[in-house]
């Protein structure tokens, strides 16, 4: 190995979890030895970390660093040291809450796909419970889904929202009138051509994370949102269910890399999510 697991690991929880303390308190080290060992893979390859925009990226060639991650994912895996896992903001705690001994978790943050699926690929996560139907299809490569729940789409509004005075008459052209909520573009590609392809999905947000007060940023509280029944309690005020059904049928699934599909980690873990 070109560099020792724990410093590469320092490297790679910062990286995933974005901040220098949440990476020295999964780790169980200090911020300073982070940070030392984050200077010395960063050396070694011939890299720079860099934060543009929220996320930790890496400048430089990184096709020997994620030869190494290959190595040490690895080694990870049937040595027994901690695997990683992410999830979607709302998966998270439904399935996360007291998981199995023997994962680190992530954040539980993501409003988008791209940065978890990238993490999958390379070797920073080991397994993430993404959002169907913005998931890797069967002929991935690299990757394979196993899913775990599926659950309709409804449209919601705020108790006073003027569509409820219409009751069941309601229609989806009632709707349209009133802006729907939309994340940055290209956040849920699979949700978001959905939607507007129904006339909806046209306010957009600019979140870059669940935890960044998002709902204060809404700007008409005429808005029309999107819930399940699992994220309907997220809401900072009470929704109410429109009867307006929409064709979106969302979910959790649960992906990893080929290479694991059959070891007995990810089979305890599977077994235990289709539990929960």
């Amino acid at each position: 190995m070109v560099v020792s697991i724990d410093s590469l690991a320092c490297l790679d929880y910062l990286i995933w979890l974005r901040s220098g303390s949440a990476a020295a308190g999964r780790l169980g080290l200090t911020q300073p030895t982070v940070s030392r060992n984050v200077s010395r893979v960063s050396e070694v390859f011939g890299i720079e970390l860099v934060k543009p925009n929220g996320e930790w990226e890496l400048v430089g060639d990184t096709t020997l660093l994620n030869l190494e991650r290959s190595v040490h994912q690895r080694y990870r895996w049937f040595h027994g040291l901690p695997l990683r896992i992410e999830a979607q903001y709302y998966s998270g705690p439904l399935f996360c809450d007291s998981l199995l001994s023997g994962w680190h978790v992530g954040n539980f943050d993501f409003l988008e796909v791209h940065t978890p699926l990238k993490h999958l690929r390379e070797g920073v996560i080991d397994a993430w419970i993404g959002c169907y139907p913005d998931v890797p299809g069967d002929d991935d490569g690299d990757l394979m889904c196993f899913h775990l729940t599926r659950l309709p789409v409804h449209l919601v509004v705020a108790r006073d929202h003027p569509l409820l005075d219409l009751g069941d008459s309601v229609a989806l052209e009632d709707v349209k009138r009133y802006p729907s909520l939309a994340l940055p573009d290209h956040a849920f590609p699979k949700v978001q051509e959905i939607l507007q392809g129904l006339g909806l999905w046209n306010l957009p947000l600019n979140v870059q994370r669940y935890r960044d007060n998002w709902q204060e940023k809404i700007p008409s509280a005429l808005a029309v949102s999107y819930a399940t029944s699992f994220s309907m309690h997220l809401f900072r005020t009470p929704q109410v269910v429109l009867p307006v059904q929409i064709p979106l049928e969302v979910g959790d699934t649960l992906i990893v890399r080929r290479d694991y599909v059959d070891h007995p980690r990810f089979i305890e873990l599977r077994g235990y999510l289709k539990e929960k």
